[in-house]
């Protein structure tokens, strides 16, 4: 019986065409998604920013060129953007000699965040308009005050080597290489839970929504945890599964599946697969539910796709 039902939603499944194609002219290393603006950042010191609606750049934000160890003048590397309020932008990038910037955009310009800690910053959001959630290579995770210019607290949960930090309004969700994910209260940085048993290697991404987070591994592996009680499901992938996105409502998952780029769209409740989506040309680097209907992703290439589920445009 489990294998007649494996096969009748691998059936279901369907392959979906993108409606909607952005292409910009140097590679994609992450998009942020706020309100109606999708935030595109490149390897070439770029930010630029289009609004889905119909689909325009509004806007490009430029940073200055760095000097590398051998004396280049190149433009930076941005790694990620983050806004909760379409004004102040915050960016992580390359900084000259290999290490890593904190800065925050506005009409302003640019405002450069300073931590005494040297370790690479590999991931960074606003939790508010004081507060900035930080994740070190070194696996140490800072929250910081924006006004007081200080560490608020600082942890570091392991020895393992740093994979992702996301959040929500009131933890933190970091991962490392061993596939443990550590719960971290913000306002106090304590450790109040440990996830474990859906991966057994490398976290490569988290996604969460409610009471629900998916886990994307090394081992061909998305976790799905029942946040609450720690309790988990998995789902396997046909390659790495590098991506992984959540809808709002926590009821549709969306996770890299093969080596052809393919996004997986799944229900989470049941791991049945509803729809596959197809013209990714490099490794998804990050998947967005726009709502319940309508996905994008970019890639590791000049693109950013966009889909409808069940085929509409």
């Amino acid at each position: 019986m489990k294998i007649f039902f494996i096969l009748l939603i691998c059936i279901a499944a369907h392959a979906i065409e993108p409606y909607k194609k952005i292409t910009i002219d140097s590679l994609i290393t992450s998009i942020n998604l706020y309100e109606n603006k999708l935030y595109i950042s490149s390897d070439a010191g770029k930010v630029e920013i289009y609004d889905i609606n119909n689909f325009k750049k509004i806007k490009e934000i430029k940073l200055d060129k760095i000097y590398d160890y051998f004396g280049e003048y190149f433009h930076p590397r941005i790694f990620s953007t983050h806004t909760i309020d379409g004004e102040n932008i915050l960016i992580i990038s390359q900084d000259s000699n290999g290490s890593s910037k904190i800065q925050i955009y506005n009409n302003s310009g640019f405002k450069k965040i300073k931590l005494n800690n040297t370790s690479f910053v590999n991931k960074a959001y606003f939790v508010d308009k004081d507060r900035i959630l930080i994740g070190l290579l070194s696996n140490e995770i800072i929250l910081y005050d924006i006004n007081k210019d200080e560490i608020l607290w600082e942890i570091q949960p392991s020895q393992a080597v740093f994979s992702d930090l996301i959040f929500n309004d009131r933890f933190a969700f970091s991962t490392t290489e061993g596939g443990i994910v550590y719960i971290i209260e913000i306002d106090s940085g304590k450790i109040i839970k440990i996830l474990e048993g859906a991966n057994f290697d490398n976290v490569y991404m988290l996604a969460s929504a409610k009471d629900v987070l998916l886990s994307a591994g090394r081992d061909k592996t998305c976790g799905v945890y029942d946040i609450k009680n720690g309790e988990f499901k998995r789902l396997k992938t046909n390659f790495l599964s590098y991506a992984v996105g959540i809808s709002n409502d926590s009821t549709l998952g969306a996770i890299s599946d093969n080596e052809n780029n393919d996004i997986l769209i799944f229900n989470i409740k049941t791991l049945s697969k509803i729809d596959i989506l197809k013209g990714g040309d490099a490794l998804p680097n990050k998947i967005i539910f726009i709502d319940n209907s309508t996905i994008v992703a970019g890639f590791d290439s000049k693109n950013v796709l966009f889909w409808k589920l069940g085929g509409k445009s």
